[in-house]
């Protein structure tokens, strides 16, 4: 029996990024502002029913997270997705943070301008909190917490 030696099916990657990565490969970098565009809603975003990892009975939430203010989602019991849509833009420089105490210091975002009409998300562990802040005009309309 002879040895047949490897032959890599392809290549490593090359050419322009696409979807939340910008620049060209070996090294993309994410894109300076990705937008979401359209209903921010429980169904835009997920079909509860469909998939392995959710289920229709996962809870659905309906957070008031408030511009300078460290809070907590109503069920401490559950690791949730936050999706939270920025309604009015701050170019300088948004702060969203997240942490086990009420002086949340993980950032999510630090100090960049955020767009009218962007997604911002992220998992929130059972139990923590959230706080954003803008510089100037920046404010977060609708929000969203699914139960993971």
């Amino acid at each position: 029996m002879g040895f047949f030696p490897f032959a890599p099916l392809s290549g490593p990657p090359s050419g322009a990024a696409g979807g939340v990565l910008s620049g060209t490969y070996p090294s993309p970098g994410f894109a300076a502002s990705p937008s979401f565009s359209g209903t921010l809603t429980s169904a835009g975003i997920i079909d509860a029913n469909a998939g392995t990892d959710s289920a229709g009975s996962a809870p659905v939430l309906t957070p008031s997270f408030s511009n300078g203010v460290a809070a907590q989602l109503s069920d401490l019991t559950r690791d949730y997705m936050v999706y939270m849509e920025c309604t009015a833009a701050d170019a300088t420089s948004m702060h969203v943070s997240i942490g086990p105490t009420s002086t949340p210091a993980d950032s999510i975002i630090n100090s960049q301008p955020i767009a009218a009409g962007q997604l911002v998300s992220f998992r929130l562990p059972a139990g923590w909190y959230v706080k954003w802040v803008p510089n100037s005009t920046g404010a977060f309309g609708t929000q969203i917490a699914i139960g993971c």
